[in-house]
């Protein structure tokens, strides 16, 4: 009874919001959005993870030698419904309020049985004297690929809709809007508008905190900064960008490490215009500046630049463009707001980078999590389905990452101790019948690590890209048609007394028709294959190369292969029902010849409105 109590207390609540805001809606324009979810995923787990082995192939582990499995789960069965009510109060054009509610019910839960009820966002933004936009609250910020920018986790431009659709749902409830940072904060805008000389002068100053996690051991954490973006012409414009993340001294307890991470930048664009050809000179080059501090202990400091300079081409007519640039990032350049990985690829909690995953995360007699470095870490599956996976704060040292995925830029385009040349060229749009691109990388270290005896450098190649053609343009018909064919391979090399030779292929598939009005089928598959070793490492509360632990050759032999098909009835253009059925597969030759294989049935219903 006490539950139902709760559970009406909250239903009155959520009345009383909309009673209050209905009584004063003569006053003021208010109006809603939001966005319903209902999912039910229920998945099977098998292979010879759940068998007798020995396994000795994570190096941050001991050697551990298990019977057959008994006790770990092989079956589960969980989803949700959630109610996101955004309600947007606008008593004038200077001013509005809005706040996202969320009532949301796990699977299994009745009667208001485990059912939460949550402000989710809440955000004030306005104008002030005409001229100066601001927001105060939860906010999205995103600066340069070098300052402040939310790099994705992988490869995957050419995703097909089975599984984008899914990646989205994790999106969302992590905040991945694009490539920006989800803070909390305020945040500053306004532009400056020119008769002659220059066009305009646009201003952004911000200053934000990180979410609050773990609070024992992690300080508040602050952020400052902004842009002044100088537009002389459509032919010319340069800016120049600042963040300041610190930790604040005392919110800590002892010994009290604090870090400060200062980076500046300055960008430009300068841009031909002809009748059919559009010419182009852009680039950004900075310095960033780091600094831990702790009670008793000297201060380390460390600090380096980059440069990186890019000039293009279009022909306007058949919406061709053609690339290439330098760049040059230091070995010692960090910035926090642009290194930070949005996904932890070995899960999250834990030591070296956590292993816990929400699905089947404990087998061989729940001796072993499956998202731990000798069992590969996350899978796939993982990245597109597991919504706790993602990492949502700036973090002051570099994450570990699973070199199968990237290792080429792991941390980002800003990752640190990289120099070399990319070049490509991209055709069509989403809209015509082809949409193609294909992007190369030609880089290498600036400084070798791991090889302490030669100093050999690593080598990377990267080639990616993918296709996306749209069938029934060509063939004119009204129902979709649309192909979707991505791709991406890396091959990593070093000689010398610390050999490296690691290769990766990730293919990407995909399939939509339109069967009959607003059903389609739809179809999708994922491989990723990685073989060879590479040298890894840990690092410590500085930042810096862990030499406790030092660097350990670790041997990569991992296939996975996922495929899903199903359909999906599009109610509106926001409001569509799915059913998939999915299947994966891995296999690590490379840790005792491990596998396992996950069956699901998802269904998702969506509605955005």
């Amino acid at each position: 009874m006490s539950t139902m109590r709760t559970f009406a207390k909250k239903v009155l609540v959520l009345a009383a919001v909309s009673a209050g805001t209905m009584m004063v809606s003569n006053a003021q324009v208010v109006y809603w959005n939001g966005l319903g979810r209902a999912l039910v995923t229920s998945s099977y787990l098998n292979g010879n993870v759940l068998q007798k082995y020995t396994d000795n192939t994570d190096p941050l582990n001991p050697v551990i030698t298990q019977g057959k499995d008994t006790t770990s789960a092989r079956k589960s069965t969980d989803g949700y419904t959630i109610f996101d009510l955004g309600v947007n109060a606008q008593p004038n054009e200077t001013l509005r309020a809005s706040a996202t509610l969320r009532l949301s019910n796990s699977f299994g839960g009745f009667y208001g049985d485990g059912s939460q009820f949550i402000f989710r966002q809440l955000r004030l933004d306005g104008i002030i004297g005409k001229k100066v936009k601001y927001e105060i609250g939860d906010i999205d910020l995103e600066l340069s690929k070098y300052t402040l920018f939310n790099s994705n986790e992988i490869y995957n431009d050419y995703e097909s809709d089975i599984f984008a659709q899914r990646r989205s749902v994790v999106e969302y409830e992590n905040f991945n809007f694009g490539n920006k940072w989800r803070l909390q904060g305020a945040n500053m805008e306004t532009s400056l508008r020119f008769k002659s000389g220059i066009e305009k002068i646009g201003l952004q100053l911000f200053a934000t905190r990180n979410r609050r996690y773990r609070p024992a051991i992690t300080p508040d954490r602050f952020m400052l900064g902004g842009r002044v973006g100088i537009v002389q012409s459509r032919s010319i414009q340069i800016g120049g960008n600042y963040v300041y993340l610190f930790d604040a001294a005392g919110t800590v307890s002892s010994p009290g490490l604090t870090n400060k991470n200062q980076v500046i930048t300055a960008d430009w664009k300068f841009t031909k215009f002809t009748d059919k050809m559009d010419f182009s000179f852009y680039g950004e080059a900075g310095t960033s500046n780091n600094k831990f501090a702790q009670k008793e202990v000297d201060t380390i400091k460390t600090s380096d630049d980059f440069y990186d300079l890019g000039v293009s081409a279009k022909y306007k007519p058949l919406l061709l463009k053609v690339f290439a640039n330098y760049r040059y990032v230091g070995t010692d350049f960090f910035s926090s707001g642009a290194q930070t990985r949005r996904m932890n690829d070995y899960g999250y909690g834990g030591a070296h980078g956590g292993n816990t995953l929400d699905l089947f995360n404990q087998v061989n007699n729940n001796a072993t999590q499956r998202g731990s470095m000798g069992m590969g870490g996350a899978s796939m599956l993982d990245y597109v389905s597991d919504q706790n996976l993602r990492n949502l704060n700036l973090q002051n040292t570099l994450m570990m990452f699973n070199p199968a995925y990237n290792n080429l830029t792991p941390y980002g385009q800003a990752t640190a101790n990289r120099k070399g040349l990319t070049f490509g060229a991209s055709v069509g749009s989403t809209e015509k019948v082809i949409k193609a691109d294909v992007v190369a990388d030609l880089l290498s270290e600036v400084t070798s690590v791991g090889d302490t005896v030669n100093q050999a450098l690593r080598n990377f190649l990267g080639v990616k890209g993918g296709v996306m053609f749209n069938a029934h343009k060509l063939l004119r018909f009204e129902k979709d048609i649309i192909f979707t064919v991505g791709a991406r391979y890396e091959q990593t090399k070093r000689d010398g007394s610390a050999p490296v030779d690691l290769t990766s292929t990730l293919i990407d598939l995909g399939l939509t028709v339109e069967v009959v009005k607003n059903l389609d089928f739809l179809g999708g598959i994922k491989t990723i294959n990685a073989k060879g070793n590479e040298y890894i490492y840990a690092r410590n509360v500085y930042n810096q190369i862990d030499q406790t632990i030092g660097f350990t050759n670790f041997n990569l032999n991992q296939n996975q292969f996922l495929y899903s098909f199903g359909a999906r009835y599009r109610f509106s253009k926001n409001t569509y029902f799915t059913v998939n059925g999915v299947s994966q597969n891995v296999k690590f030759a490379d840790a005792g010849n491990k596998d396992y294989k996950i069956n699901q049935i998802f269904f998702n219903y969506t509605m955005i409105f």
